[in-house]
């Protein structure tokens, strides 16, 4: 008696013709008996070389950009919070001037303002003092009243230029750390002056009276010279005195840098784990 496995017809694997039991190839195709057909299968994405290298090297130009531009806004982010003097304005005080005669000056201030691409004149047309301002305080250390004062360099030489006083020719601190900055005087020996700065008319801007005094002074172009003495005008003029200035448009820079170095760091990251990172 036959088994069901004896009567089961068998065909080709390949061709899919019926074949003798006994046989051991398909008489249609040739095959062999146990035939089985091998499908390899493309993994997909692989392979794509030349895509993920573009997008290395676009991603790796924008990350080349982004670096400087948040390390430039960070910096600047941080000088202004290192002299934060408040209210905006950026810059030292109590730094102590002397000098045992009857002024302190600080020569040559140039107020500079160039003509630059703006926009139109009746969209905006700002002037210096919409742009910087100066503060600069004073307070005396032997309890007498201060007067401080900004004069235009061609007022000068008729009332001041022959009195004596000392320059400040310059001002330095090597170190943001520094507590005692290096600064050099120049002495002008000349004689005394018998006016009180107050009685003068020659300040473009000026402020007067006992403790610590501030002038608030928005510029204009031109030559200017900073004036520190006692409200009376005698010797021996010994205060602590600070400068800051206040430029708005320094925090919209700062800020504008780190905004826009951190966009193209983010793009220059997601082309590159996009492109060539991100299994698919």
């Amino acid at each position: 008696m036959e088994s069901s496995d004896e009567k089961k017809t068998i065909y080709c694997n390949k061709c899919g013709k019926e074949m003798p039991r006994e046989a051991d190839y398909c008489e249609a195709c040739g095959a062999p008996r146990e035939f089985r057909e091998m499908k390899y299968v493309k993994r997909q994405g692989s392979g794509n070389g030349f895509g993920k290298g573009v997008a290395i090297i676009m991603g790796g130009f924008f990350i080349l950009i982004a670096v400087p531009i948040l390390f430039s806004g960070g910096a600047l982010m941080g000088v202004t919070g290192i002299f934060d003097q408040g209210g905006g304005y950026v810059g030292i005080e109590n730094v102590n001037f002397e000098t045992n005669t009857q002024m302190l000056i600080w020569k040559q201030l140039d107020i500079i303002f160039d003509d630059y691409n703006s926009p139109p004149n009746w969209l905006w047309e700002p002037n210096i003092g919409d742009l910087v301002s100066i503060k600069i305080k004073a307070d005396s250390n032997t309890g007498d009243n201060i007067f401080i004062g900004v004069v235009e360099t061609s007022d000068t030489y008729a009332v001041l230029g022959e009195a004596s006083y000392d320059q400040i020719t310059q001002f330095r601190m090597d170190d943001f750390r520094d507590i005692i900055p290096d600064i050099t005087y120049r002495h002008n020996p000349g004689e005394t002056l018998t006016v009180a700065p107050t009685d003068l008319d020659i300040w473009v801007a000026e402020v007067s009276g006992s403790g610590e005094q501030t002038l608030t002074w928005s510029p204009e172009k031109g030559t200017y010279w900073l004036v520190i003495m006692n409200e009376d005008g005698s010797v021996n003029v010994d205060v602590d005195a600070g400068v800051s200035v206040k430029m708005p448009i320094l925090d919209y820079v700062g800020k504008g840098l780190l905004i826009g170095g951190l966009m193209l760091l983010g793009v220059g990251v997601a082309i590159v784990y996009l492109g060539a990172i991100k299994p698919r």
